[in-house]
């Protein structure tokens, strides 16, 4: 049976990152349909590349921050930081790709399409922390007096 704390983390990492990513994807959305009738349909595929790409970049590390969240503290710490700074490798290496294929026609677009999304996640992640009542102790340790 999972404990309170287990249960927290769970509803935290449903709440506060869903928000992110359902925000996320309505300003990738939104962002489309603005840039297609500003500048074009291609320019709009390559918002949505550098949207879907953070998009990605973070969803990643959600995933791999509810696994370390398990963990020993100092593990579970090496193991987000050292995933960041793969992740930050991996999103260069696949910028730098994309600008080489037909896909991304706007490298410009690409820059505002990854810093819109990034910009709205962290506000959904704000929204979503904002929204949560999140105990700030285990009750099961304070019930048992320990």
């Amino acid at each position: 049976m999972p404990s309170i704390v287990q249960v927290t983390t769970r509803r935290w990492l449903a709440l506060a990152e869903g928000t992110a990513l359902l925000v996320a994807l309505g300003s990738a959305g939104l962002l489309a349909v603005v840039t297609s009738m500003v500048a074009g349909w291609q320019s709009a595929q390559s918002g949505l590349l550098g949207a879907g790409v953070v998009i990605v970049f973070f969803s990643l590390g959600v995933v791999l921050e509810a696994w370390a969240l398990g963990r020993n503290r100092v593990s579970g710490l090496l193991v987000v930081l050292a995933s960041f700074g793969l992740r930050m490798a991996l999103i260069v290496d696949a910028s730098l790709l994309l600008s080489q294929t037909s896909l991304m026609t706007s490298t410009s677009w690409f820059a505002i399409g990854a810093a819109t999304a990034t910009i709205t996640w962290l506000a959904g992640l704000v929204i979503g922390h904002l929204r949560g009542r999140w105990p700030i102790y285990d009750l099961a340790m304070t019930a048992g007096g320990g």
